[in-house]
């Protein structure tokens, strides 16, 4: 493959299509039904985040175990040692072989009663709710990812969408596990209801074990929908 022909490419594609050695690139993308007048972290569940503080097995329960149960799912997320880690396991059955210390993404892979999960499937991890697959979504929809090992991350967009006409406070946060260990604020927007799309011409640096998500706010109860692109390169091939 030519250099000439790599750079006619958008970015993304060619970064997609692995024309571009030790870079790959990813979407986020999360939803929160019920935001409130208090910051909550946009993914399914209805609070702000909770990381697990030890690597654990992950399991997988339904809240219909009768159509449910017997069905698989994907997680997605980093072992112990903070690497890429992916395992598919039993709805309601044995735990992963896996010890994860992070799940960012867990997939519906086959549906024990038609063709998606008909209640609400959580991923457990250290005793904490790291993963909910909503009633017949088929997928997570959490907009926060943490930065594997040896790897650096680059956020070149972020995405916000509100359901009603209100004024929403919208703010991306990272956590430094090695150096701190306490979230800051990256990157502030508000917006009145529809939907706004922020392009960092300077993309956000964020280094390996770095947690990342968004939360958000409205001036009263509001479904909030948010995500953001991340290019990762990775910075240690050993």
């Amino acid at each position: 493959m030519s250099i000439n022909h790599i750079t006619s490419l958008p970015l993304g594609m060619a970064i997609k299509r692995g024309m571009i050695n030790n870079f790959s690139g990813i979407q986020k993308f999360g939803y929160n039904p019920t935001v409130g007048t208090s910051f909550e972290t946009i993914w399914d569940g209805a609070n702000i985040y909770t990381y697990p503080t030890s690597p654990s097995t992950a399991v997988a329960t339904s809240s219909d175990t009768s159509d449910d149960n017997g069905g698989t799912v994907e997680i997605q997320g980093l072992d112990s040692n903070y690497d890429l880690a992916t395992e598919t396991i039993t709805i309601g059955g044995s735990a992963s072989t896996t010890s994860f210390i992070r799940v960012f993404r867990a997939v519906l892979k086959t549906a024990n009663t038609g063709n998606t999960n008909s209640g609400n499937i959580t991923i457990t991890v250290d005793s904490k709710s790291v993963a909910i697959i909503t009633a017949g979504y088929g997928q997570t929809l959490m907009a926060l990812y943490t930065i594997p090992r040896k790897y650096n991350g680059y956020i070149i967009q972020l995405d916000v969408g509100s359901a009603k006409d209100l004024e929403n406070e919208m703010m991306l946060v990272t956590k430094d596990i090695i150096n701190g260990n306490v979230f800051n604020v990256r990157t502030f927007t508000t917006t009145r209801g529809g939907f706004s799309e922020k392009n960092f011409k300077i993309p956000i640096h964020i280094g390996e074990k770095n947690d990342i998500e968004i939360r958000g706010k409205g001036s009263a109860t509001t479904s909030i929908s948010a995500s953001f692109e991340l290019v990762l390169e990775k910075v240690d091939q050993t």
